[in-house]
């Protein structure tokens, strides 16, 4: 209590949960990376990569037919490197936003993942997400 007769409460907002994906540094040697995970209690998998020298993530998903963007080739960016593609329709996305770009779909988008950097450490910090 204060000297006024109030009564003070602290309040404690728990931290999200984050699981780790990998270092700065693997991703930015690699094209891009693959996870196992589990969004929303569904089996999927997550694309991590590196455009323009920030990261991103998103479930692995084309909207179209629930395939993953890497499913026919062992790529997730069109031949400009501009553009995340499904390699099965090749329908393609804004990497910085996930959203589709394609006639079909215009204007939908890929199911982002948030990130956080810690210590040069890149973790998935998202409620919805387990590994």
């Amino acid at each position: 209590m204060t000297n006024s007769g109030t009564l003070k409460v602290k309040i404690v907002i728990p931290k999200r949960q984050r699981y780790p994906v990998c270092t700065r540094r693997e991703l930015d040697e690699a094209r891009f990376l693959i996870r196992a995970i589990e969004f929303k209690k569904q089996p999927t998998s997550a694309i991590i990569f590196a455009f323009d020298g920030v990261a991103y993530a998103y479930v692995n998903h084309c909207m179209h037919m629930q395939r993953p963007l890497n499913c026919e080739q062992d790529a997730i960016f069109d031949e400009t490197g501009q553009y995340l593609r499904c390699s099965m329709h090749g329908f393609i996305f804004d990497p910085k936003t996930g959203e589709c770009q394609s006639p079909v779909c215009l204007g939908q988008r890929l199911q982002s993942l948030r990130l956080e950097e810690i210590d040069g450490i890149l973790y998935f910090a998202e409620k919805h997400l387990t590994l």
